[in-house]
């Protein structure tokens, strides 16, 4: 796991439920990462532990910094 890979969030985790979530910061017990905002400007940006998201295998071409 690496910064810019893209995880999507089990269906059991509330609102962001199913969002993809592209993943800033790796820490011992998760990550930190963002999912970007329809409609309105920015993103929303949330921690995850390991067992709260699988990895998709994918990796965004552009990161917010």
């Amino acid at each position: 796991m690496t910064e810019g890979d893209i995880v999507q969030i089990k269906p059991d985790q509330g609102i962001f439920a199913c969002c993809l979530v592209v993943v800033t910061e790796v820490k011992s017990w998760g990550i930190q990462g963002y999912v970007q905002s329809a409609g309105v400007p920015g993103q929303q940006y949330i921690r995850l532990k390991h067992e709260d998201y699988e990895s998709t295998g994918g990796k965004a071409v552009w990161v917010v910094e």
